[in-house]
C-alpha cells in the first residue's frame, strides 16, 4: 500500500471507538466518521492498516507534550535528572509528583488505548473470511505482542491492573477490579508465548518496524527476568502471589534468551555508536525491535533534543541551533553527574570505554556563520568530582546523533526528529542472559560470563585498524572473571551500556535496587550540586499511584484502590 494511503487509514483508525480505558470525556465523544471497526476492518488490506495505525499510535509513550509520559521512567534514576525547579520533570525527577499528575493519567491511558486498538484488531482478524490462517496468525501475532508490550509497562509501573482483552462494545464497565500481579502476567506470557510460536510471526527481520519471533522472545525473556527479580526483591508485594519460583523464573528467562541469543541471527554492531545512526535504523544487526519515527511531519519526535548537546550562542537558518543541529539539544534534561564515573575516567585510567564517549557530552558546541563549528570543553580534566552548577546545566547527552558527522546541520525539526526508539536489541539480549545465568545458578557460568564480556570487549571500541582494541591495551578496564559478577556490577553494565533507552527505572524497579543506587549518585545532601536531592521514598515509589481520576470514575471502591502510600 503506498504511504498515502497507509496514512489515510490511521487517520480513520484513529477515529474508531476503540479505547479501552475509564476517560469518561473521551468515551462519550461521538465518532466523526461513518466507519466502525465492523465494517472498516474487511479484508487484510485494512487489518494491515490496522496493525500499522497500532504500532503508530505507540509513538505517543515516547512524545513531549504538556502531560507527556515520557518522563516517567526517564528520570528520577541516577542516569537522568532534571536541572529545573519545577513542573512536570521536576516532579518526576525528585519524586515529588501527587496521584493528580497528569502526566501519570497520560501514561495510563495511552498504553490501555493501545492495548484497546490490539484488542479490536484481534476480533476483526478472527472474523475475516478472505484471508489465509498464516495471515491471520501474522495479525493477531503482532497485535498480542503490541498488547503484552504496553501491559508489561503498565503493569511494572502500577501494579495490580484492570484487564481488558476484548474490544469496548458499548458503555464501559466502570466496575472493574484491578486484578493481581499474577493474573496481569499470567496475560503478558500468553500473548508472548503465542507471538513467540512456530508458524506465527515470521523470523526474518522486516525492517520495517513490524515485530518478529525473535523480538516476541526477547520481550518474553525480559518479561520472565522481571518476575523472577520483583519477586526476589519483594518490593512491590503482588509479586509473591506468582506461583513459580524465582529460580522457575530465572530459568525460564535463562532458556528463551539463550534461544535468542544463539539462534536470531542477530550480533553486536563492531562499534557501539553505529547502533544509534539514523543511518543505521531498523536495519543494523543488533536491533531486534524499534517503534517507527519519520522525519516527515508529524510523524518524528522531539524526546531526543530534551538531552542534547548544549549550544554557545548563534543560530542556524534564523531558528535556535536547538531546532536544527543533529546533536545540539535544549539540555532540559542532563546526566547525574556522578553517572559520568560509571565509566571510569580519569587521567591515569582515559576514556577506555568508548560508550562514555559516544553516550555522555563533555562539551558543547559553539554555533558560528549558521553551522556548528568547535567544541568547547566543560571538563578540563577527566575529573567530575569537580563539577559545579554551570558544568550540571551543560551536561547533555549525544547518544542518538544522525549524520556522518558532528557538524553536520540537518532539516529536521525540534518537534520531529526522525530518530526510532528501539525497544530490544542484541546487547540487551547479552546482559539479561548473563544475570539470569548468575541468579539461576548462585555464580555466573562460563557461558554468561562469555555473554556479557562480549558487551565488554566492543566497549573498548576498534583499533586504527579496524580490529578489537585488546584487553591489554585497556588497564583498568578488564575483562569481567566470575569472581567480579555481583547484581549491582551486572545493573552498572546494564546503565553503561542501555543509559537513556527507557530502560533504568525498569531495571532498577525489577531488582529493587533505587535506594543503592541513588545513594551511590544523588545524595540527598550534596552541598555542590543542590538539585540532584530526591524525596526517592522506598515504601511508595516502587509504583506510581493510579490516576486520582481513574478512582473516582470507579464503582468499585472496594476492588480499585490506590497503590500503598498514596493515600
Amino acid at each position: 500500500m503506498k504511504s498515502a494511503s497507509i496514512k489515510k487509514w490511521i487517520w480513520v483508525l484513529a477515529l474508531l471507538p476503540v479505547v479501552g480505558t475509564s476517560c469518561k470525556k473521551f468515551l462519550e465523544e461521538k465518532p466523526q466518521t461513518q466507519y466502525t471497526s465492523d465494517n472498516f476492518f474487511v479484508d487484510k488490506v485494512t487489518l494491515d492498516a490496522g496493525i500499522v495505525g497500532m504500532y503508530s499510535s505507540a509513538k505517543d509513550l515516547f512524545g513531549v507534550y504538556t502531560n507527556t509520559p515520557l518522563f516517567m521512567t526517564e528520570l528520577g534514576t541516577d542516569e537522568g535528572m532534571f536541572k529545573g525547579s519545577s513542573g512536570v520533570r521536576f516532579n518526576f525527577d525528585r519524586h515529588t509528583f501527587s496521584v493528580s499528575e497528569g502526566a501519570i493519567y497520560e501514561y495510563w491511558i495511552r498504553h490501555f488505548q493501545i492495548a484497546a486498538r490490539a484488542n479490536t484488531i484481534m476480533a476483526a482478524a478472527e472474523k475475516v473470511a478472505s484471508i489465509t490462517e498464516a495471515q491471520r496468525n501474522v495479525i493477531i501475532g503482532e497485535a498480542r505482542f503490541i498488547r503484552a508490550f504496553v501491559y508489561f509497562r503498565l503493569v511494572q509501573a502500577y501494579g495490580e491492573l484492570p484487564i481488558i482483552d476484548q474490544p469496548i462494545t458499548g458503555d464501559f464497565d466502570y466496575g472493574l477490579p484491578r486484578r493481581p500481579i499474577k493474573d496481569v502476567y499470567d496475560l503478558i506470557v500468553g500473548d508472548l508465548n503465542f507471538a513467540s510460536s512456530p508458524n506465527v510471526l515470521p523470523t526474518a527481520k522486516t525492517n520495517n518496524g513490524h515485530a518478529n519471533q525473535w523480538a516476541a522472545k526477547a520481550l518474553l525473556g525480559k518479561v520472565y527476568l522481571t518476575m523472577a527479580s520483583a519477586k526476589e526483591a519483594n518490593k512491590v508485594p503482588g509479586y509473591q502471589g506468582i506461583t513459580e519460583s524465582t529460580n522457575e523464573l530465572y530459568t525460564k528467562a535463562w532458556t528463551v534468551l539463550k534461544d535468542v541469543k544463539d539462534n536470531s541471527g542477530a550480533s553486536l554492531l563492531p562499534v557501539y555508536g553505529d547502533v544509534f545512526k539514523i543511518e543505521n535504523k531498523n536495519t543494523n544487526a543488533e536491533s531486534l525491535f524499534e517503534l517507527q519515527f519519520s522525519s516527515v511531519v508529524p510523524y518524528g519526535t522531539q524526546w531526543t533534543k530534551e538531552w542534547g548537546m548544549i549550544a554557545s550562542g548563534g543560530t542556524i537558518n534564523g531558528n535556535p541551533a536547538y531546532y536544527t543541529n543533529s546533536m545540539i539539544g535544549q539540555c532540559n534534561l542532563v546526566y547525574v553527574p556522578k553517572f559520568y564515573k560509571y565509566y571510569k575516567p580519569t587521567l591515569a585510567s582515559p576514556d577506555y570505554d568508548k560508550r562514555r564517549v559516544w553516550n555522555l557530552s563533555d562539551s558543547m558546541v559553539t554555533i558560528a556563520n549558521n553551522a556548528p563549528s568547535t567544541l568547547a570543553y566543560i571538563w578540563s580534566t577527566y575529573n567530575p568530582d569537580k563539577y559545579n552548577q554551570t558544568v550540571l546545566g551543560r551536561c547533555g547527552v549525544t547518544k542518538y546523533r544522525w549524520g556522518n558527522s558532528w557538524k553536520e546541520s540537518s532539516i529536521y525539526l525540534y518537534s520531529n526528529c526522525p530518530n526510532n526508539v528501539i525497544i530490544l536489541r542484541f546487547a540487551d539480549v547479552l546482559l539479561m542472559f548473563a544475570e539470569a545465568d548468575y541468579k539461576k545458578n548462585g555464580v555466573i557460568s562460563d557461558e554468561g560470563l562469555e555473554a556479557i564480556n562480549r558487551v565488554r570487549q566492543r566497549a573498548r571500541g576498534l583499533a586504527a585498524n579496524g580490529t578489537p582494541v585488546p584487553e591489554s591495551s585497556t588497564p583498568g578496564f578488564l575483562n569481567y572473571t566470575a569472581s567480579d559478577i555481583t547484581i549491582e556490577e551486572i545493573l552498572k553494565e546494564r546503565s553503561r551500556e542501555l543509559c537513556f533507552e527507557f530502560q533504568r527505572w525498569f531495571d532498577l524497579a525489577r531488582t529493587g535496587k533505587f535506594e543503592y543506587f541513588l545513594e551511590l549518585t544523588r545524595p540527598a545532601n550534596n552541598s555542590n550540586i543542590v538539585n540532584t536531592a530526591t524525596s526517592f521514598d522506598p515504601s511508595k515509589h516502587y509504583l506510581f499511584p493510579i490516576p486520582q481520576s481513574e478512582l473516582d470514575l470507579s464503582t468499585n471502591k472496594e476492588n480499585f484502590k490506590q497503590n500503598p502510600m498514596y493515600q
